[in-house]
């Protein structure tokens, strides 16, 4: 059995709670029928009679869960040609990225290593998300590169309203965006990651590790110098450059921390490339992504496909039915027992 939307499966998790609630409801609704029959005069219900009715529930939630992965009946295999991987491009615009260790900036040097490896890209389509404290989405998965390559050019730290970078948040949006576009089109996902490593919250090895079960490939571009600089920043409009200052008035500086991006790549599978001063590294990423794309341009998929989610919907309505047409009350066995 296959599923044709796994990820619904994940909500099997919420069952093995609610059986656990539906004994512990039963036994508390045996507890006050007792109390209150006291002597017993009041006819009192069985356990099993009080836990079947909120069992069946809770059986008709797990079948609706099932039928929601889409279960499929599978067999044979047949060879098919994958269409283009989708790009999603993750682009670090936090403040630090205005830092001139490498030129003309940071986040300069980053947008153009995304550029170069977006226009080397052949079939498939691309998607843009700019993080520091939280994502935005600033182009949805497209194939139209004029518009990515627009949108691109005008990405800054004024389109993220809280700044420290968070990795994590970046990679939540991206997978939901990998997730999204799988669904439609099935092509496999690339994750290209450009920023300087100045992670404030340390919490990416959760989304990695999905990154990598889910076998999407990851290459992280690291910019920056060695050496710790200032963030220059626009004051006022009399001053249009100065320096970025803590609540203390001391200068802050940034440095490049590639031990961040290291640990990122090592935890997702992924390859990390430093963009040195001297040359881009968009050649080699796009060279990896086309040596990748070649040697899984083919891949086995089931030769037939029968859906059965319908009698598990059909399951699920049964058990629905016989939960609700059933009581608490005594049945006329119990009565007489009484």
């Amino acid at each position: 059995m296959n599923f044709s939307r796994p990820e619904y499966l994940a909500w099997l998790w919420l069952v093995p709670p609610a059986f656990l609630m539906a004994a512990y409801a039963s036994r508390r609704k045996l507890r006050i029928y007792r109390r209150v029959a006291g002597s017993g005069a009041v006819p009192q219900p069985r356990f099993f009679r009080l836990f079947m009715r909120r069992a069946l529930l809770c059986a008709a939630m797990a079948l609706f869960f099932l039928a929601m992965a889409g279960p499929e009946m599978t067999s044979g295999l047949k060879p098919v040609r994958r269409q283009g991987s989708d790009l999603v491009f993750l682009l670090d615009v936090s403040r630090s990225m205005l830092a001139r260790d490498i030129a003309p900036d940071r986040l300069s040097r980053a947008k153009s290593e995304i550029l170069q490896v977006s226009r080397s890209f052949g079939e498939g389509r691309r998607a843009l998300v700019l993080f520091a404290a939280n994502p935005v989405v600033q182009c949805p998965m497209t194939s139209d590169q004029e518009l990515f390559e627009t949108l691109l050019a005008i990405a800054s730290p004024d389109q993220v309203d809280a700044q420290g970078t968070v990795y994590r948040r970046a990679f939540d949006a991206a997978l939901n965006i990998a997730g999204a576009a799988q669904r439609e089109g099935g092509a496999p996902t690339v994750l290209v990651l450009a920023g300087d490593g100045e992670d404030h919250a340390q919490e990416f090895e959760r989304p990695a590790s999905e990154i990598r079960r889910r076998r999407i490939r990851l290459y992280a571009i690291g910019v920056g110098g060695g050496a710790a600089v200032p963030i220059p920043v626009a004051v006022s409009a009399t001053a249009p450059s100065g320096l970025l200052r803590d609540a203390d008035g001391e200068v802050v500086l940034s440095r490049f921390r590639p031990e961040v991006f290291q640990e990122i790549a090592r935890a997702a599978g992924g390859r990390y490339f430093h963009s040195l001063p001297e040359g881009p590294v968009a050649p080699r990423v796009s060279a990896e992504i086309a040596r990748e794309e070649a040697a899984s341009r083919w891949v086995m998929v089931p030769a037939n496909r029968r859906p059965i989610h319908q009698p598990i919907i059909a399951a699920a309505l049964l058990a629905l039915a016989a939960a609700l047409l059933s009581g608490d009350a005594p049945s006329r066995a119990g009565r007489g027992a009484g």
